[in-house]
């Protein structure tokens, strides 16, 4: 699906601050066939054949001379050695039990994988697992000249600095003349406006790292077991969704009905979205207006229903009373594993949780997702998503070999989605489900999720419970035989019925509201956008518990908000929008 001229195109340099909720953020599979291509030791000695598109032009229409086919992968003649800099937990969990299994994330398969088919040696020479922490070492590397050969940008607002100190390589040309037609059209599987994420002035300097947008949606999450006690319906409108919470209110013992906390605006989003609101998780949604100009999601009137909804499920007691002192992990732990709640919306990766409480739940416990419920008779509920991103990729001006690691990026998704690839060993496995993650670089197809749980749905007879197992294929097969070793989450989040994905498979792509905006943060949002944001929790937090008045209480947050920066930081978005804009 390509989509052009719906994000911008930023060429402003930005001061390096970091600031929640403006940088982006938050699976097909044996071996890669040998090519003939020889690499040389250094950039100069790249495939420079073809037309080379400037990054406007790679923005507006993608790669369109491709250097490497589908499935090529180049190998160094040479051993050569990479340093890496990452925000990350050398001793997570997960990590250090697959070290246990004498694959230390140093020495992975990854990183097997690397050296044996591209003759690259990986090395982490920076590696903090605190985000700010790791930002302020790239900053001390920058300025004493040790930066790692290649290293991930979290904050978009970094990438102008380091373009600016000229420590990074403008990587136009180096991608396009290295990156093989699978990175490139995983890279562009939702439109090439991602390109203008990693752009400053006019040049492509960081490499989006693309994730799958469907992690932006939201789910309703429901015990079935006590739908079927109470003879009650799936929900269909918000109507039903209190109806069900007084239900369970009624009939279970100390139930809160839905269960709610102060994390609503990233885990919570569809009770807004039912009623036409436009907030997504990154809580950087911006939105086309009639006279063809951007406004912020969070202070448009769309939202005033929703925060209705959430006030009158306060008032009826129907949600619990401390959940603006309560995080939604700890809310999960105290309610949903001790039989106290059946029903709450989140993220599909809700289902982790889920897998983990079953000790703890009722025996015949039986959670699935449903679609997203309307609070609007006859209209569809809309999806607010940006193309999203994992970070960047930037490559230190002292590599010698930049394109290197365009070429790792090709092994990585020749790997997991190239025609002959290898997915079920290299996604994940029973001690690491983010083992996908547990190298240098990556990169996911937009449809990594999606297909597992469409293949199994095509191969699933409802009527009896039966799989065709001999249908299934790569992520489906793996999938459908965690979900036959007991791995439920696999079912909550893919199954190929009453899943998270089995919604997305209904609406994707063509229910997403697409953020018209994705680049770094304007001047004054670097400033002030923190500020901007907590004026708007305070409002909403007040608004629900019944504090303040929803109608003057929203005209009054609006208003404060635009004296705070709103009408600096829309000014600013929407002269940058006007250039670029077709």
């Amino acid at each position: 699906m390509k989509r052009k001229g719906l994000a911008l195109f930023l060429c402003s340099a930005m001061a390096l601050i970091s600031l929640s909720g403006c940088s982006q953020t938050g699976s097909s599979q044996a071996g890669i066939p040998a090519v003939g291509q020889e690499a040389g030791s250094t950039s100069t000695e790249t495939n420079t054949s073809g037309t080379v598109r400037t990054a406007q032009e790679l923005y507006e229409n993608g790669i369109q001379n491709y250097q490497y086919a589908a499935g090529e992968v180049k190998k160094y003649e040479e051993p050569l050695t990479l340093t890496f800099g990452r925000n990350i937990d050398l001793n997570a969990e997960n990590w250090l039990q697959m070290a246990e299994q004498g694959e230390p994330i140093e020495n992975n398969r990854w990183i097997k994988y690397y050296k044996d088919t591209l003759n690259i040696d990986c090395e982490y020479s920076l590696a903090n697992a605190s985000l700010a922490d790791y930002n302020q070492e790239l900053l001390l590397a920058m300025t004493s000249g040790t930066l790692p050969d290649v290293f991930h940008v979290f904050d978009q607002s970094m990438i102008s600095q380091l373009a600016e100190a000229g420590v990074i390589w403008d990587m136009t040309e180096i991608y396009q003349q290295n990156a093989n037609e699978t990175l490139g059209g995983i890279i562009e599987g939702e439109g090439t406006e991602i390109y203008s994420t990693g752009m400053y002035d006019g040049k492509l300097y960081a490499i989006p790292q693309k994730m799958p947008s469907t992690n932006s949606y939201n789910h309703l999450w429901v015990r079935r077991d006590w739908l079927n006690e109470l003879n009650l319906d799936k929900p269909e409108t918000m109507d039903d969704v209190k109806a069900i919470a007084q239900a369970f209110t009624e009939n279970y013992a100390n139930n809160v009905g839905l269960l709610f906390s102060n994390s609503y605006m990233y885990e919570y989003q569809g009770i807004f979205w039912a009623f036409g609101g436009k907030e997504n998780k990154d809580r950087n949604q911006w939105v086309l207006q009639e006279d063809g100009t951007l406004a912020y999601s969070e202070i448009l009137p769309e939202m005033k229903e929703g925060l209705r909804w959430l006030n009158s499920m306060y008032e009826a007691g129907l949600i619990n009373p401390e959940w603006a002192t309560m995080d939604t992990w700890t809310a999960l732990a105290d309610y949903v594993a001790t039989n106290r709640c059946g029903i709450f919306f989140g993220p599909h990766w809700y289902g982790f949780s889920l897998q983990s409480y079953e000790d703890t739940m009722d025996a015949d416990a039986d959670w699935i997702a449903v679609g997203l419920p309307t609070g609007i008779p006859g209209q569809e509920v809309l999806i607010p998503s940006n193309n999203t991103v994992d970070g960047w990729i930037c490559v230190s001006k002292n590599n010698e070999n930049p394109e290197a690691v365009i070429h790792m990026l090709n092994a990585y998704v020749e790997q997991l989605f190239g025609e002959n690839n290898n997915f079920s060993e290299f996604f994940a496995c029973d001690l690491d489900s983010s083992l996908w993650k547990a190298t240098p670089v990556w990169s996911l197809s937009a449809t990594v999720d999606l297909e597992p749980c469409e293949n199994m749905a095509e191969n699933y007879d409802a009527s009896t419970g039966t799989m065709n197992e001999a249908g299934l294929k790569g992520a489906g097969a793996t999938y459908w035989q965690y979900i036959k070793d007991g791995l439920s989450a696999y079912q909550y989040m893919f199954g190929p019925a009453d899943s998270c994905f089995s919604f997305v498979a209904k609406t994707y792509p063509q229910d997403l509201l697409w953020n018209q905006y994705l680049g770094a943060p304007t001047k004054t949002q670097n400033e002030r956008w923190s500020s901007m944001t907590e004026l708007i929790d305070s409002y909403y937090l007040k608004m629900i518990n019944g504090e303040i008045d929803i109608n003057t209480g929203f005209d009054q947050m609006v208003k404060e908000w635009n004296t705070l920066g709103g009408t600096q930081v829309t000014a600013e978005i929407n002269e940058e929008y006007a250039k670029y804009r077709e």
